[in-house]
């Protein structure tokens, strides 16, 4: 992993165990105590999400313009994306959806998971079958928007605009609430969290001074532990605060740090640990209920999310890194060999580990 990109790696990691203590939490609260949280911190957990997508607009931007850089184009860009975030999904989502057939009632909630999103990630009438993979619904969509730059950057900069102006409107009009899973992730107002994380990338491509990065901590560490612990936080303050993090994470000034080594595996498996977490609480929630019915709201929720994290970090060793490794040089021999397309490049890799 380039050493520039390390940092944002680390933040990725964290933003996952913050969304698995969100999950830890409210089972808490749902299957064993009323009164069980453990804070807002905890309650406030899913808003790791917000810092995905901030995440992923200055990844997909600074990608971009690698490859862009390096001579390659659009179908090296798609292949990589598509690897990326199909092939460690797909197992978790096509297991989780064979669940729901095979047991219907095994879901404590009341939706109904659609087949056709299930696999392909596509947005539709029926939500994922994985419940945390909505949020690759909006990635299939940033992934889509961006793709334009290979084509035309005036194109992308009108589209992108035209985006952000539907957004805002649809916002003001409450329309995307009436939309339906259909299209509500097109319009969805948390979509423009990835359009600051483009805006901070373009901002600071050409480096960013030890003031500004120093500056950029110091707001990123009052303004996101203030919001966080609110019962209300205010989510574009605290989307300012994330990209004041980012703007330090990728200068200079940080890369004279080291990160510790567990801080990196956690952002390497960051992936893994978003999509195993929360099927591996719901199966926890079970053992407790009927192994452990005194354990109390602490102690499950430590368990919980221990586990989740387990679970997490063992799917990355034994599925997602081996998978990616072996798609990946299939994909790069098709190409040497003169394959249909030149489907794939090697991904070096600041491309490979760090978009979601």
């Amino acid at each position: 992993m380039a050493r520039k990109l390390q940092w944002l790696e680390v933040m990725r990691g964290a933003a996952a165990c913050w969304v698995l203590l969100y999950h830890a939490n409210e089972s808490v609260i749902v299957f064993v105590s009323p009164s069980g949280g453990q804070g807002a911190l905890f309650k406030n957990g899913s808003l790791g999400v917000d810092f995905f997508f901030v995440l992923s607009g200055f990844i997909i931007a600074y990608s971009c313009n690698r490859l862009l850089a390096s001579g390659r184009g659009f179908a090296d860009y798609l292949s990589a994306r598509l690897v990326r975030i199909y092939v460690p999904y797909l197992p978790a989502g096509i297991g989780i959806l064979c669940l729901y057939a095979l047991f219907p009632h095994l879901s404590a909630s009341a939706r109904v998971p659609g087949v056709f999103t299930s696999l392909t990630l596509l947005p539709s009438a029926h939500p994922p079958a994985l419940g945390v993979a909505w949020t690759l619904l909006h990635e299939i969509i940033f992934y889509a928007f961006f793709s334009v730059i290979f084509f035309s950057r005036t194109a992308l900069w009108l589209l992108m605009a035209a985006w952000v102006v539907a957004i805002g409107w649809c916002a003001s009009q409450g329309i995307p609430l009436t939309l339906g899973q259909g299209l509500e992730p097109l319009l969805a107002p948390i979509n423009l969290l990835f359009p600051l994380g483009v805006a901070v990338y373009y901002a600071i491509r050409n480096g960013v001074s030890q003031r500004v990065a120093v500056a950029a901590v110091a707001v990123g560490a009052v303004v996101v532990p203030a919001e966080a612990c609110l019962s209300q936080p205010n989510r574009w303050l605290l989307a300012l605060g994330f990209a004041a993090f980012v703007v330090a994470a990728s200068s200079a000034w940080a890369q004279r740090w080291q990160p510790p080594r567990w801080l990196l595996l956690l952002g390497t498996a960051s992936y893994s640990i978003y999509l195993i977490h929360a099927a591996t609480v719901s199966i926890c929630v079970r053992i407790f209920r009927r192994f452990l019915p005194d354990a109390g709201p602490f102690v499950s929720f430590i368990g919980f999310a221990v586990l989740g994290l387990a679970a997490g970090l063992l799917y990355y060793f034994v599925y997602e890194r081996h998978a990616l490794a072996i798609v990946r040089r299939a994909l790069a021999a098709r190409r040497d060999d003169g394959g249909a397309g030149g489907i794939d490049a090697p991904i070096s890799q600041p491309q490979r580990e760090t978009v979601k």
